[in-house]
């Protein structure tokens, strides 16, 4: 074999033995490489606020019951199959799915059921809303929103009210009733329109 080939085939070995060590060099930086501070930073920011996100879907409380009585005997419970914290009020509760009970002591049981409502946990304030119906002794409410004054013993109705009795059936904007004095009054808001009044047979 003459010298020139064995060197030429020297070179080519050569040749092949570096680009082996630089393809390992440069695969072990790639596999190797660690997360600089900046990107690792992210991933951890990244992840708390999937934390957060998380935390807020799961802010809905199910099952919620709340009862309360005064100093006279009377008794307000409240219950929902589920419901959230208002954002702009810890102390008010959005409800869904809500049947509440008034219990004025030596008068009547008061039946609210609604699809929603907001509760204020601190004075017992109420506003009922979506598809609302209201039920005592004989008579029965239907309308899309109710305000209860808890501590006033107040309930105001609004909005496509339908009243009906054994005997009758009224259609009207708005009624106002006591609890205490047992009082109602059912009206228009424009006193040129009048209460519609239908007899049942």
């Amino acid at each position: 074999m003459s010298r020139s080939l064995l060197i030429q085939i020297g070179i080519l070995t050569l040749i092949v033995f570096i680009g082996y060590l630089t393809f390992l060099y440069l695969n072990k930086n790639e596999f190797s490489k660690s997360v600089d501070s900046t990107e690792l930073k992210k991933i951890q920011e990244t992840q708390i606020n999937e934390q957060i996100a998380n935390s807020q879907i799961s802010n809905q409380i199910l099952d919620i019951a709340y009862k309360s009585s005064d100093d006279r005997g009377n008794i307000y419970e409240i219950n929902s199959v589920s419901g959230k914290i208002e954002d702009k009020n810890e102390n008010v509760l959005i409800l869904e799915d809500v049947t509440a009970k008034i219990i004025i002591k030596n008068y009547s049981t008061f039946l609210i059921k609604s699809g929603k409502a907001k509760y204020n946990k601190l004075n017992l304030n109420t506003h009922f809303f979506s598809n609302v119906n209201l039920y005592y002794l004989n008579h029965s409410i239907k309308s899309e929103d109710l305000f209860l004054k808890y501590i006033d013993k107040e309930i105001k109705i609004s909005n496509n009210v339908v009243y009906n009795n054994q005997n009758n059936r009224l259609e009207a904007d708005e009624i106002d009733l006591d609890m205490i004095t047992k009082t109602s009054k059912i009206y228009m808001k424009d006193e040129k329109n009048k209460v519609k009044a239908f007899i049942k047979n």
